[in-house]
């Protein structure tokens, strides 16, 4: 973590990077992109999800032009020109203008946003996005653009991201001095350009290789885990703390998320390696609801169908799960209960309350399992809380053909 002691900046302006930071648009634009992409070649899909990630940050147009030279894509094998940025970006614009609407919010960016308007806290937008591109994709997030002080967008500068024109423009917009601005970005690039500034840059990674974001001041998991008075502004305050001495306080979440499904098998690890059975759910069907929580471990209550029927208090790990380098999201509920005997294919509801950690890559075994036995602990301890308690009654954990209510927006805090 950033270690404030050591470097005594105090932050006096925030600036944000908008795509893969504050609304969820890397997944539409890799699915998009790609697809174009395997019409121009037969390629894996290991060099494409390489290329793309290597331009993550960067203007559309400087991006799709590094990816043509790169994959030397050709209307046709036997053409000697290859095709141009124009008709890359032509085509990916329509299918992306038809789509924008699917985008969510980032986990915690609401809450972000929130934070930053009640505090009066100066913000600017800086995002590689062009201002013709950027009204389209930001139609379905209602009012959001006029919570910035300052919008500065790609086609405003010389030189796009990893140079530090955009992070200085908004500076120099903001009446900002660059060495007291916070600047918060999902890509390496983007913490190039803002290192290049002369800014404090915290990472919220979008690619999952971390040594690619050595040298931001501080690296998260999510934005649930930013923790503004580390860089001498005000505290979020909105965990609650455990009441149980010892133990982490908890980010609840407003409104909760509800998930549910047929159990399904997992990796074979939770009873054999961590004596810790868990009951996975399939995440495909699932995407919308697991991409409004950020990856990390949370608690609530499960309601389970079947011989073994009942409510359960729970604790989740949602995510790729570092330790074990998962290649695929799970979501891997362990339910707080001694059961006699497995329940695949069984149905499984969860109503998820709050947050309690980000994922963490543990050096041991001892130490992982260790943890997670902590987490049930806390998740026990915070169920039994009054206002979490009153879930267990919900409707959607115990009664039949309701259907899943699909989230708006991320959920962010308890106001």
């Amino acid at each position: 973590r950033y270690n404030a002691a050591m470097a005594p900046v105090v932050v006096t302006h925030v600036i944000l990077d908008l795509d893969g930071t504050l609304i969820n648009t890397e997944q539409l634009v890799d699915e998009v992109v790609s697809a174009i992409i395997h019409k121009y070649g037969d390629f894996s899909a290991k060099t494409v999800r390489e290329a793309m990630e290597s331009v993550r940050g960067m203007r559309p147009f400087d991006g799709s032009q590094i990816i043509i030279d790169a994959l030397k894509l050709k209307h046709n094998a036997s053409d000697t020109a290859l095709i141009t940025a124009a008709d890359l970006l032509a085509q990916t614009e329509v299918q992306l203008d038809a789509r924008w609407g699917e985008v969510q919010m980032m986990p915690g960016a609401q809450r972000l946003l929130a934070y930053l308007t009640q505090h009066k806290i100066p913000t600017a937008l800086a995002t590689s996005t062009p201002a013709k591109y950027l009204r389209v994709k930001m139609a379905s997030h209602e009012g959001m653009l006029e919570k910035f002080d300052v919008v500065c967008t790609g086609d405003e500068v010389t030189n796009g991201k990893p140079a530090p024109d955009i992070f200085l423009l908004a500076a120099k917009r903001l009446g900002a001095d660059p060495a007291t601005c916070l600047v918060v970005e999902d890509t390496p690039l983007g913490v190039q350009a803002a290192k290049a500034a002369g800014m404090l840059a915290v990472a919220v990674p979008s690619i999952q290789n971390r040594k690619l974001y050595e040298g931001a001041d501080e690296v998260l998991r999510s934005l649930f885990d930013l923790r503004p008075a580390e860089y001498g502004l005000p505290s979020f305050g909105d965990w609650l703390p455990n009441p149980s001495m010892g133990h982490d306080p908890v980010l609840p979440l407003d409104p909760p998320v509800r998930m549910g499904g047929p159990v399904v098998k997992g990796y074979g690890r939770g009873s054999k390696m961590l004596g810790i059975p868990t009951a996975n759910l399939d995440v495909t069907p699932l995407r919308i609801e697991s991409d409004s929580l950020a990856p990390g471990i949370y608690f609530g209550w499960a309601g389970l169908r079947g011989a073994q029927a009942g409510v359960f208090g729970m604790v989740m790990s949602i995510g790729w799960n570092p330790f074990f380098h998962n290649a695929s999201k799970t979501i891997e509920p362990w339910l707080l209960h001694d059961f006699p005997e497995d329940f695949y294919d069984q149905e499984l509801r969860l109503t998820v309350l709050g947050y309690v950690r980000p994922e963490c890559d543990f050096t041991t075994l001892e130490a992982l399992i260790e943890r997670i036995h902590r987490d049930g602990d806390v998740a026990r301890v915070m169920l039994a809380h009054e206002r979490f308690a009153a879930h267990k009654g919900d409707a959607y954990l115990t009664q039949d053909a309701l259907p899943v209510p699909v989230p708006a927006a991320a959920p962010q805090h308890l106001s």
